[in-house]
């Protein structure tokens, strides 16, 4: 996604964040081609230390600046090249089987696509495997933040944390489940639906034959013979 720094240049000194409303950091620099599209941003994350964000991963969204997961970007960047690709081959194909297109033009186009295809095949694997290690991690997440809160509410009932700390604590931890639940719901969807995906099959070529168009028959010149049929 390709955004200008028109768009941006209003959340310069705002926090950037994340899709899920986790705080990522402070912008603190922006950085425009001369086409004013912004190629980066620079960012003072919490701990003091500056990390440059790529430009095709920002979205404004109403007046916070997101920054968009690496593994999200791929994804959607895989899901547009995938439905292209996968439309075309069947319009190529359907051209082909009614004769519109020539066998030798056809078996070309579909090459080039086919090696398209091929190389979307390494894309996705990639994509799972990252998208199943951010499952690992989220996972480990959930499960942390799960044992703060019991561990939380055992002190809490033993009356060695005060209601005060505890209750900003519980809302804290609730908070952060809800968004890493959020996310690994997603990241769920999108592992599902790529693990089912199935690409075209780049074999249809050989087996494929235009459908022979029917000739309109010949007007006859023959006589027609007339049968009258006489009830008795």
């Amino acid at each position: 996604m390709t955004i200008t720094l028109e768009q941006i240049r209003k959340f310069l000194g705002k926090p950037l964040q994340d899709p899920y409303g986790r705080a990522y950091g402070r912008v603190v620099g922006i950085t425009a081609n001369l086409k004013d599209e912004v190629t980066a941003v620079g960012v003072e994350v919490g701990n003091g230390e500056f990390v440059q964000c790529p430009g095709e991963r920002l979205a404004p969204s109403n007046e916070t600046l997101v920054l968009l997961p690496s593994w999200k970007q791929e994804a959607e960047e895989f899901r547009k090249e995938f439905d292209i690709v996968t439309k075309r081959l069947r319009a190529l194909d359907e051209l082909f089987s009614v004769g519109d297109i020539q066998r030798d033009v056809y078996e070309d186009l579909r090459k080039q696509h086919e090696d398209a295809i091929n190389e979307l095949k390494g894309k996705r694997a990639q994509i799972l495997q990252n998208l199943s290690q951010r499952t690992g991690t989220l996972s480990t997440q959930l499960r942390q933040l799960q044992t703060h809160l019991a561990g939380n509410k055992m002190l809490h009932a033993s009356g060695e944390f005060d209601d005060t700390n505890y209750k900003a604590a519980s809302e804290a931890i609730d908070t952060g489940l809800i968004r890493a639940m959020a996310e690994k719901k997603e990241v769920d969807a999108i592992s599902s639906y790529l693990g089912k995906l199935e690409s075209p099959n780049p074999s249809t070529a050989q087996v494929l034959t235009p459908t022979p168009v029917p000739a309109t028959p010949a007007p006859s010149n023959s006589p027609v013979l007339v049968l009258h049929v006489r009830e008795t």
